[in-house]
């Protein structure tokens, strides 16, 4: 099994987004489309397809329907350079597919998802191989039971094991103990422990298992708590088109800087301007960027510049991997 930086295990959806001006009530007059496209979706998904991007090799374990969006979708992971070996087909099943509406004036999203049940998910001795053979494993609590068993094999391996959490899912208090790095959002830490204050329940959720525990916020950036203590990183200013795999994209940077031994600000930092760049752009995955494109937006948009002027060796190293 060939050396991957970052093995991911949960969901992928083929989402349509329509741009409109608000959301449409029923029994209404035909609402105009201010624009539309298709794209790949998904939290572990569109977080690999980030890691691609900025030059990482990663493989994703999952399992589709053998429709045409399943196709399409396995075409898409195919052009971003992830492996896709431990790909599950579902003979005569759909795909989970999203229908997205982007409100135009402010990027915001409504999500319609249509999620087969019968799409289940275990592990076999080849995936647990795949799992060995990378540096981090990415989930986000779908397929919880083969989440929780492959965290577990990770986990007492050194591997690292990184979760995005966006909501409380029945057995999550069964895969946190085995979770080194928590990604949360906004609403997440509160919903799940009770605390109101968003640091004292990442804290709360650290004391569980994870070394660290990330709280995104959405346009203010991240904060985080740690062993070292607790800091906090601003995001940055930009006109969003579309709020879109935002945070999928800031799980992928996040882990991207980690895997790398940044200290956390740093870390945080880039992660929060590989979100920022993605919402500029319909689509989940179409805006997210390449590693320079990351360091220039840096370099320009950053309240410590200089942080970022000496990863010149680091963008060449890592443009030539994704040439081979």
């Amino acid at each position: 099994m060939a050396a991957r930086d970052v093995i991911g295990l949960g969901y992928c959806s083929f989402d349509y987004l329509a741009v409109v001006p608000q959301r449409p009530d029923f029994d209404t007059d035909t609402m105009t489309l201010a624009d539309f496209k298709t794209d790949g979706g998904g939290p572990v998904s569109t977080a690999l397809v980030t890691l691609a991007r900025l030059g990482e090799r990663t493989a994703y374990i999952g399992v589709l329907g053998d429709d045409a969006h399943g196709q399409a979708l396995a075409a898409m992971f195919a052009a971003e350079g992830v492996d896709c070996s431990r790909l599950r087909w579902a003979p005569g099943c759909r795909s989970q597919v999203c229908i997205v509406l982007v409100e135009q004036r402010t990027g915001r999203r409504s999500i319609l998802c249509h999620r087969p049940n019968y799409l289940s998910h275990d592990l076999d001795d080849a995936d647990l191989e795949c799992i060995a053979s990378a540096r981090a494993l990415h989930l986000d609590g779908h397929h919880m039971y083969a989440a929780t068993r492959a965290a577990q094999f990770a986990h007492s391996r050194g591997i690292l094991v990184s979760l995005d959490a966006n909501h409380p899912r029945e057995g999550l208090g069964r895969l946190l103990p085995h979770v080194d790095l928590l990604i949360a959002s906004g609403t997440f830490p509160s919903a799940f422990t009770g605390v109101k204050d968003a640091s004292e329940a990442a804290e709360i959720l650290r004391r569980i298992g994870p070394r660290i525990v990330v709280v995104t916020q959405s346009e203010r950036g991240c904060i985080w708590v740690s062993d070292e203590g607790r800091g906090a990183s601003p995001g940055f200013p930009v006109k969003a088109v579309d709020t879109t795999g935002a945070g999928d994209s800031f799980h992928g940077a996040f882990l991207f800087g980690h895997l790398r031994g940044w200290p956390l600000a740093q870390t945080a930092e880039f992660a929060n301007a590989v979100a920022a760049i993605n919402c500029a752009t319909l689509g989940g995955r179409t805006g997210i960027p390449t590693l320079p494109q990351t360091i220039q937006f840096l370099r320009e948009h950053s309240s410590d510049p200089t942080r970022w002027s000496n990863l010149t060796a680091e963008i060449a190293e890592t443009a030539e991997e994704q040439e081979d």
